[in-house]
């Protein structure tokens, strides 16, 4: 199992194929489980995992999969050292989250106010969005949550707040 993204799905998925008595190794470009999760969460995926007896390797990105023989063979360079680790094994699965859904997003945009831009100064600095870029627009558009990347219910909607509260 590779972990791309940090997040609850790697570590979920390995611990489900542990349970049903798979062979699991988790490998993760980060430097640590679930890096993008709270610490209580990590805690968590880090007790069942040790409990799994699940073994681990971080920092390392793949490189590259292909086939060898009936089995595929995954290659994963350390971040830190640049060594390359080769594994073989009968399946892997690699998490990289989604692709954003701005379908809707991109459908709007050339009728928004802002043309769909974020001024990320005026977000900082608490200051309402400039509607500048198209005055004859009918509404102020914004890219959050899985519009911009896969990311979860909760930074879409801290997204939204900062934009709002700004206004």
């Amino acid at each position: 199992m590779y972990d791309g993204t940090g997040r609850h799905p790697a570590p979920q998925f390995a611990a489900f194929a542990a349970a049903l008595g798979r062979d699991v190794s988790l490998f993760s470009i980060d430097a640590q489980l679930a890096q993008e999760l709270t610490y209580a969460e990590r805690a968590i995926w880090k007790k069942r995992i040790y409990e799994l007896g699940l073994p681990a390797v971080y920092d390392h990105q793949i490189e590259r999969v292909e086939r060898s023989g009936n089995r595929i063979a995954a290659s994963f360079r350390n971040l830190v050292t640049g060594a390359t680790l080769e594994r073989t094994a009968d399946q892997i699965v690699i998490e990289h989250g989604t692709i954003p859904a701005d379908g809707l997003y991109r459908q709007l945009r050339p009728h928004a106010a802002n043309d769909g831009v974020t001024d990320l100064d005026a977000l900082l600095a608490m200051r309402p969005q400039p509607r500048r870029l198209r005055p004859g627009g009918q509404f102020e558009l914004h890219r959050i949550g899985d519009a911009v990347a896969s990311r979860n219910i909760h930074a879409a909607v801290l997204d939204a707040f900062r934009l709002c509260a700004a206004a």
